[in-house]
């Protein structure tokens, strides 16, 4: 949880970064600095910070032999000793950024860089960097009057509430580590590198309860989904079972535990040992290390709850929509008709 409720902006840089396959380059202004009134400063904090209010979800910078050789990090870190270093490392940032902006989503935009003091994260006070690129503008109407007559113009301006399109905050904690990071971008899609948190911030996870949360709904998903409907012969109204208990244990426990898990959801000892070899497959080919043990978060669920889905799709005819209660649908073949069927029990019609 990120407090900005006593955060002050004391540093605010701004350069213009193109998308470098249009050659369209980087505009480093000769002040990069630009002063703010009190008026501005709330505004550009409540606009850049609250995005970030609620976040679990958190990196480190990531460099394959050591992350004092990451070109972002060393620019951090310079701020971070230094904050009067902002305006040359802000020009250095935009260089590095350029680098990376060629993907044809990338549209050119100004690029932010601000120092902020008096953050409180998860109860640690600290300072932070953030960066922003805006790639969209608002419209917005201007009057302008005479003596004679009012006059209406159409202007854009930098969007102050929603979420930012790609955007980081660095926190002055966990140094050796490469610093914790929380970022955003909803340019690239999910199953695509992001130029921004792949290329530019090379980051990565940090292993917390965030982390295992969402590596454990994914894989049971893939594991009651892919493997166990061919392994033990389940059909598809066991599957959407397996997919909302495996949801409710999710969403109604604030621990986890990985055998009271599998003896939750798995009848036979067979099928629980089988989900325990998945897990230790599942960690060894994403290289990612998961506990046995941990506590649930709750944002890693709301942001992972559509593997959850329990549609039973029917040709193109019909969609049922499977909340529970495997023992009010049943599954048959009529012989007359030639076709498969479902029954499904209920006693109020809405």
């Amino acid at each position: 949880m990120l407090d900005f409720s006593t955060a002050r902006l004391q540093r605010f840089a701004a350069t213009w970064v193109g998308n470098k396959n249009r050659y369209e380059g980087v505009v480093i202004p000769k002040q990069t600095l630009i002063p703010l009134h009190d008026v501005a400063e709330e505004m550009l904090i409540s606009a850049f910070l609250k995005p970030f209010e609620k976040t679990e979800e958190f990196f480190y910078f990531h460099h394959e032999e050591d992350v004092s050789h990451h070109l972002v990090y060393q620019s951090c870190m310079s701020v971070f000793q230094n904050p009067e270093n902002l305006s040359e490392e802000a020009g250095k940032l935009s260089q590095m950024l350029y680098e990376h902006c060629n993907n044809p989503k990338v549209q050119g935009g100004e690029f932010f860089i601000a120092y902020f003091d008096d953050l409180m994260l998860q109860g640690e006070p600290a300072s932070a960097i953030g960066l922003w690129k805006i790639q969209t503008k608002d419209p917005y109407l201007k009057t302008e009057r005479t003596a004679e007559a009012f006059a209406l113009n159409v202007l854009e301006g930098i969007p102050v509430s929603g979420k930012p399109e790609v955007a980081a905050l660095v926190f002055n904690l966990d140094e050796a580590e490469g610093y914790r990071i929380c970022a955003v971008d909803t340019v690239s899609k999910k199953d695509e590198r992001s130029f921004w948190k792949d290329e530019f911030l090379r980051l990565r996870p940090i292993e917390d309860n965030y982390f295992n949360t969402r590596h454990y709904i994914s894989l049971s998903s893939e594991f009651i989904t892919q493997k166990a409907p061919f392994k033990f012969g389940l059909d598809r109204t066991d599957t959407i079972d397996l997919l909302n208990r495996s949801g409710d244990y999710f969403k109604d426990n604030e621990h986890f535990e990985i055998n009271d898990f599998a003896e939750n959801l798995f009848p036979q000892e067979e099928q629980q040992e089988a989900f325990r070899e998945f897990r230790d497959q599942y960690a060894k080919a994403y290289a990612v290390p998961l506990e046995d043990k941990f506590d649930i978060s709750d944002q890693a669920v709301k942001k992972e709850f559509k593997v959850f889905k329990s549609v039973l799709k029917l040709d193109k005819n019909f969609h049922i929509y499977v909340h529970g209660r495997r023992d009010l649908i049943e599954r048959g073949f009529d012989e007359e008709k030639g076709k498969k069927y479902y029954k499904v029990y209920f006693e109020n019609e809405e």
